[in-house]
């Protein structure tokens, strides 16, 4: 293991998270620091060439983010990500794998794989799989600060939400396989997911996927799918000063306008009409709202 003497920075306003590389072969490490070295996401901490002391460093340090292959001395890749699934560690994974088969890549992602890139990657994927991890984590540290608010615990009942809608963070259930889709929706909600993936990641038909789903959940696929990221941007709209183009961007939606019209067809406010009215006086104000 070779771990690099990078210190923390910031470039502009982003946050820099740390990366570690996870690879047995030299040139695929030179090419991966050649490219990340373009962006302003991640810094390289640390490269190692098998798994187990990989995993050994996730334990202890816990980077944002790995980049590893599959095909390591020792523990495989695909061992390690399950490893770190069943331990709960919040590091990210992006796969670098010269396997095309869709049975590695289906198994990656069930074990919360950001993406599978093939060997050899191309530039524009890799850099597509930065952006992606960067905003889980960007997502991930929002909801952490609006949770450290007394006003925002995380059982709290929204305006507009379902009372008996629970995130799906906080929904359990004895069917593993929805469970498993559960635990993706909460941590991919902000990506464009659907019941055709999930059904491949549990390795059922889509058809039983969305049978099973409403009957353990209560509701469809895409109508909880929506209220997840609904409720997600409600609690950021009352306890953050976030403009309210960002929100939508945060939650999953590209398109601010059809955000505000799903936001006003689930709550039945527009997203400044339900800040202004719902927002506590104690809280932070907005000076923008989009």
């Amino acid at each position: 293991m070779q771990q690099l003497e990078i210190l923390h920075i910031r470039k502009g306003e982003l946050r820099m998270y740390q990366a570690i590389i996870i690879d047995d072969e030299q040139w695929v490490i030179k090419s991966l620091i050649a490219t990340i070295e373009d962006q302003e996401y991640f810094e390289i901490v640390g490269e190692f060439y098998d798994g187990f002391s990989a995993f050994s460093y996730i334990q202890e340090h816990k980077p944002d983010l790995a980049f590893i292959d599959v095909q390591l001395p020792g523990m495989n890749g695909l061992e390690l990500l399950q490893s770190a699934k069943q331990q709960n560690l919040p590091t990210l994974f992006i796969v670098i794998s010269g396997h095309a088969e869709f049975a590695y890549a289906q198994k990656a992602l069930f074990n919360n794989a950001v993406s599978y890139c093939l060997k050899p990657f191309s530039r524009n994927e890799l850099m597509d799989s930065m952006q992606k991890a960067y905003r889980i984590l960007e997502n991930h540290n929002s909801s952490l600060s609006v949770s450290d608010s007394d006003a925002c615990q995380e059982e709290e009942k929204l305006p507009g939400i379902p009372e008996d809608f629970l995130p799906p963070e906080h929904l359990k259930t004895e069917n593993k396989l929805i469970q498993s889709m559960l635990d993706y929706i909460s941590e991919y909600y902000t990506e464009d997911i659907s019941i055709q993936l999930l059904a491949d990641l549990t390795c059922i038909t889509p058809n039983y996927a969305s049978q099973l789903f409403k009957e353990e959940v209560g509701n469809t696929f895409s109508s909880y799918l929506t209220n997840t990221r609904i409720y997600h941007a409600s609690k950021l709209l009352l306890h953050t000063n976030m403009q309210i183009f960002m929100i939508a961007s945060q939650v999953g939606y590209k398109d601010y306008f059809y955000f505000a019209k799903v936001f006003k067809r689930f709550t039945g406010y527009t997203p400044t009409s339900y800040r202004s009215t719902f927002r506590q006086e104690n809280a932070p104000h907005s000076n923008s709202l989009i």
